[in-house]
């Protein structure tokens, strides 16, 4: 792990620290409000192992490991470089593509409408998600330096997994969890942005094999990485909210009951 992590973790506990006492003061919330209890925990991990943004890529990573389909895929790609034109076009684009994923996880998280519970207030689920982002960075950062894996283009042992994809990837996952929370948005702008989000993240992914940083199950690994760590981290400390709704209409011809469930 790479000395700079420390320095952001510290920085990252300053401000739960720093968002728990106002809290604190303000709603009469205290630090435990903030940490999700074991049961919580387990659900988040269960969510994140079973969403198919994790399974699906892992499942890719093994199909590329047949008969050397991984170089095979990697070669062609930097070769033909059939999407971005050349691979300098693929390389530039996969820090663009990836910024984008960095704003739409911004853009969302400032969108939800503030709420009384920990970690729903705008300050404080920025907080989390970047938290979230720098724990992926750091999983990357260990499993590259693990694995040692030497990139296509010969350029260093950072190959396995992939940096921008797991970023793109916890971003995106980010994102498309807050979509979930910005009330108002019909089921077809949420499938849009949902879908804007995953296809910039997965455009970034196909950049970097591209522009010959990166094997397929690099990025397959990372995307599959950046997804669990998104899940994970939210669902544990911003699960989704149940609410029931009772209404009750009365009238001379007809009494009508309704219960609604809002996630």
């Amino acid at each position: 792990m790479r000395n700079t992590s420390r320095p952001l973790v510290m920085m990252l506990m300053l401000g739960v620290a720093a968002a728990s006492g106002c809290a604190t003061s303000e709603r009469g919330l205290t630090a435990r409000d903030y940490w999700p209890s074991g049961a919580r925990w387990k659900q988040a991990a269960k969510n994140a192992v079973k969403s198919p943004g994790t399974w699906i890529p892992l499942i890719g990573v093994g199909v590329v490991s047949i008969d050397h389909w991984d170089q095979h895929i990697s070669e062609w790609a930097v070769e033909n470089t059939p999407v971005f034109g050349s691979t300098e076009n693929a390389s530039d684009a996969s820090d663009y593509l990836r910024t984008s994923t960095t704003v739409a996880m911004v853009g969302t998280a400032l969108a939800v409408p503030n709420a009384d519970g920990p970690w729903e207030r705008k300050p404080e689920r920025l907080i989390l998600e970047v938290g979230a982002v720098q724990l992926n960075n750091i999983a990357t950062s260990i499993l590259k330096s693990v694995t040692d894996r030497e990139r296509p283009d010969g350029a260093d042992d950072q190959s396995f997994p992939s940096g921008h994809a797991s970023q793109a990837s916890v971003h995106a996952t980010l994102a498309c969890r807050n979509v979930d929370q910005i009330p108002g948005l019909s089921k077809g702008w949420r499938t849009t942005f949902k879908t804007s989000f995953r296809v910039l993240a997965a455009g970034t992914a196909w950049a970097r094999v591209e522009a010959g940083k990166h094997y397929p199950s690099d990025v397959l690994f990372g995307s599959a990485l950046g997804n669990f760590v998104a899940i994970f981290v939210y669902d544990a400390f911003l699960p989704a909210n149940t609410t029931t709704r009772l209404d009750l209409t009365l009238s001379r011809k007809e009494v009508s009951l309704s219960v609604a469930f809002s996630f």
